[in-house]
């Protein structure tokens, strides 16, 4: 029993030592894991640090890159601005004042460890769209490599560093933004100017509602500017500025949710994607002199109709009715005239209903006569007498009384035209023009005429070369009429030098004034009107095309994509405007609209070019008047070069913040 004992007190020495060893086994693994955990904070902290050094670079070049990429002259316009970086890839010890080498350093990242690059894509990412044309550098990508020295990990492993790596990619990327009032030019001085008295104030609309991509400090220069009823709430916008004034002037009013934003980013051309048209129509546009209220005719001395087709080689003598006429009014001296008041009546014709005639052949009352009804051909001699007696102008928009029996054909006396009218209609459709462009001078005035048209609801002017839009000196400043007597025995006509009031809504003209036809205002799927707008306005009124595949083009890509009144001005992009001598604004040519009568533009007015030196090379101008009673209204959005407002009176704009198209943004994409 004895021997026992020795054993026993081996085996608990054996037992304190193997204690004693697990003990210091586990404090090592602790020990371990604590120093594991400490280096690898350390590694995750400074992986932390470098990614926001990278995506602060990243961020800050992609600004430079966007310039450099949407501005093919940016070194000349930012000469204090460095672009040379933009292209080849380096590290920050190569070029360490370039502005992702500058923005790495400021967050404690400099030298070898920051390399830069340009990759033609990136993984995941869509390219750029072919309309915003070809971008010789989109993206960037910046790395950071931070060696992160290790001081517990070492104890067990031969690891002293860990290269922490971080990286960030960034670069051009296509967005989809409701589009303000903007202005292009990138370095012009002013580029959005509005002279004297005259004052603008924006209605509804996007929360930005003017955006000036001039780099210069003095890109703003107005009077008025009035934004505390624009916005997404009606209770005031953003007036962004990429240069300056950095304080808002004292004319300026951004209302109570509005701010005045100098140093934003250029918000480049929305409507880059939206191809021109390709070619002109292969039909020439026609003009035909039409009486009082036919085919919504406001003039009781009559009007000329236009059909949409090809004007770039129109006439501007005297031409028969039907014939190509250039865009120009009032007809009359150096511009178009019609030799005669209508087509002569023709025996034995087949007539479609609608057609006119003036039967100088069978009468010498010079009345204007509408098949209204057609069962065969015109007869072989002249009808014994043409009706001497205007029809009567009915509240359901028809005329009745003062037809003639003609073989199968019912004449209609509908009224007298002048062959230098001042007043056109325009049916519905792409009016193509050429240099001689689109004029309205004094005394004249433009409506949309009620005819089907193309079914566009509304037309587009697109400037195929440096000829563009002049609406001068009172334009669509006649007063409106109050009475216009038509009748059995009367001749359309009294009295003259007004137009009736267009109506909003779409209805006919009051019975004094002959129930004449409107198109409404509002499109079929579009916002409601604008309330600020009146029932009737007496001037000019030009409406864009509706949208959806209604509207004008292959697939109606000139309407709005939300439904509402899309192109209604449309410059080609390689020829400046050249519509007539802005005094007012810029010294230059450029498009001229208002003219100082009341107005009602709805539809996108796009005028842009480039980035030239003067109005009419290589930039396009708009100088904009509005006419007494703050009855004058742009409904829709502004693109232009440069923009100047005139004149003693206002314009109302009322934007549309619905309708978002494409942009280019500098974005951190990976």
């Amino acid at each position: 029993m004895k021997r026992g004992r020795p054993s026993l007190q081996r085996w608990s020495t054996q037992q304190g030592q193997a204690f004693l060893f697990i003990v210091i086994l586990i404090a090592f693994f602790l020990l371990a894991v604590l120093g594991l955990a400490t280096d690898y904070t350390q590694v995750w902290a400074h992986r932390q640090m470098a990614q926001g050094a990278a995506d602060a670079a990243c961020e800050a070049g992609a600004a430079d890159v966007f310039l450099k990429g949407t501005d093919p002259t940016a070194s000349t316009d930012f000469p204090a601005l460095d672009f040379s970086w933009i292209g080849s890839s380096f590290d920050c010890s190569a070029k360490p004042n370039s502005v992702p080498c500058e923005y790495a350093s400021f967050n404690g990242y400099a030298g070898a460890n920051v390399s830069v690059s340009f990759p033609a894509s990136l993984p995941g990412v869509s390219g750029i769209p072919a309309g915003f044309g070809t971008i010789a550098n989109p993206y960037l990508k910046v790395t950071v490599t931070d060696p992160v020295a290790t001081y517990f990990t070492r104890i067990g492993s031969s690891i002293t560093t860990v290269n922490v790596t971080a990286s960030a990619s960034c670069g051009l990327n296509v967005i989809t933004a409701p589009v303000p009032l903007v202005v292009l030019h990138r370095t012009a001085s002013p580029s959005l100017q509005v002279n004297g008295t005259a004052s603008v104030t924006i209605l509804g609309g996007p929360q930005r509602s003017v955006q000036v991509d001039s780099s210069s400090a003095t890109a703003v220069s107005v009077g008025t500017v009035d934004l505390h009823q624009a916005g997404p709430t009606n209770n005031g916008s953003d007036f962004a500025v990429f240069g300056g004034p950095a304080a808002k002037p004292t004319g300026v009013n951004v209302g109570t949710a509005g701010h005045w934003i100098p140093g934003a980013n250029p918000f480049g051309d929305p409507f880059a994607a939206v191809a021109a048209p390709t070619s002109a129509p292969a039909t020439a546009g026609t003009a035909t002199p039409v009486p009082f209220a036919v085919n919504g005719c406001p003039d009781p001395v009559g009007c000329v109709e236009f059909t949409p087709g090809n004007y770039a080689s129109c006439s501007t003598g005297p031409v028969a009715p039907g014939a190509n006429a250039c865009l120009n009014l009032p007809f009359g001296g150096s511009r178009p005239r019609f030799n005669r008041r209508g087509t002569n009546w023709q025996a034995n014709t087949a007539y479609a209903v609608g057609a006119l005639i003036l039967p100088s052949a069978c009468t010498s009352n010079g009345f204007v006569y509408m098949a209204i009804a057609v069962t065969g051909n015109s007869g072989s001699a002249c009808p014994a007498s043409f009706s001497p007696m205007v029809c009567t102008r009915q509240s359901d928009g028809t005329c009745s009384g003062g037809t003639t029996l003609d073989g199968g054909v019912t004449w209609q006396n509908i009224g007298v035209v002048s062959t230098t009218p001042g007043t056109a209609v325009f049916d519905p459709g792409l009016y193509y023009v050429g240099s001689q462009g689109f004029s309205l001078g004094s005394g004249s005035a433009a409506r949309i005429s009620t005819v089907n048209g193309d079914g566009s609801k509304g037309v587009m002017f697109y400037f195929s070369t440096s000829g563009s839009a002049s609406i001068g000196s009172s334009s669509g400043g006649s007063s409106a009429c109050t009475s216009v007597t038509q009748g059995p025995g009367a001749a359309s006509g009294t009295p003259n030098n007004c137009v009736v009031g267009y109506q909003i809504n779409g209805t006919l003209s009051p019975a004094a004034t002959g129930y004449v036809p409107s198109v409404l205002l509002r499109c079929p799927s579009g916002s409601a009107t604008p309330s600020q707008v009146p029932a009737t306005i007496p001037g000019n009124v030009l409406l864009g095309p509706c949208g959806g595949t209604s509207g004008i083009g292959a697939t109606g890509q000139y309407g709005s994509p939300d439904g509402n009144r899309g192109f209604l001005f449309f410059q080609n992009r390689s020829t400046a405007a050249n519509g007539g001598s802005c005094t007012a604004g810029f010294g230059g040519n450029c498009a001229i609209l208002g003219g100082g009568g009341t107005f009602v533009f709805s539809g996108f007015i796009y005028f842009h070019n480039g980035n030239g030196a003067t109005c009419g090379t290589n930039t396009s101008c708009l100088s904009l008047a509005g006419g007494s009673g703050g009855n004058s209204f742009t409904i829709g959005n502004i693109v232009v070069d440069k923009i100047s407002l005139t004149g003693s009176s206002g314009v109302n704009m009322v934007l549309n913040p619905t309708a978002t198209f494409s942009v280019l943004r500098p974005t951190l994409l990976q």
